[in-house]
């Protein structure tokens, strides 16, 4: 087995547990998985907080309460790194931010939409 093909498991093994043991966390990281990564591609900050992030957006698409569940689950799927552990903020290492890991992410997201609709569409 490639070590692509680990990672590949790996992290659909992380989303699987994640789907199982907290559902909502799951659908919300579906949902936004698009604007968490245009988040963390257009920062120019290489140590951020989930506020400086989150003002990036003139209308944002969810509440920062949101966003910072958001960046917590992407850290706990190693797509970033924590920096700091505050108990007020949380500072996030965008140097250690995982793009490709990031990709299949949206992957497996858009696979599980296709196999939805292709499911669907038989009936």
């Amino acid at each position: 087995m490639s070590s692509e093909q680990s990672a590949d498991s790996s992290l659909g093994e992380q989303l699987q547990a994640l789907h199982d043991t907290a559902p909502q966390r799951y659908s919300l990281l579906e949902r936004h998985v698009e604007d968490l990564r245009q988040a963390l591609e257009q920062s120019t900050r290489n140590y951020a907080s989930a506020k400086q992030l989150y003002s990036m957006w003139d209308d944002p698409p969810f509440e920062p309460q949101l966003f910072g569940q958001l960046l917590s689950t992407a850290a706990n799927l190693e797509i970033l790194r924590v920096y700091t552990h505050r108990s007020n903020r949380n500072r996030y290492d965008l140097t250690a931010y995982d793009s490709a890991r990031m990709d299949q992410l949206v992957f497996f997201f858009d696979e599980v939409a296709s196999t939805i609709t292709t499911d669907s569409s038989d009936r």
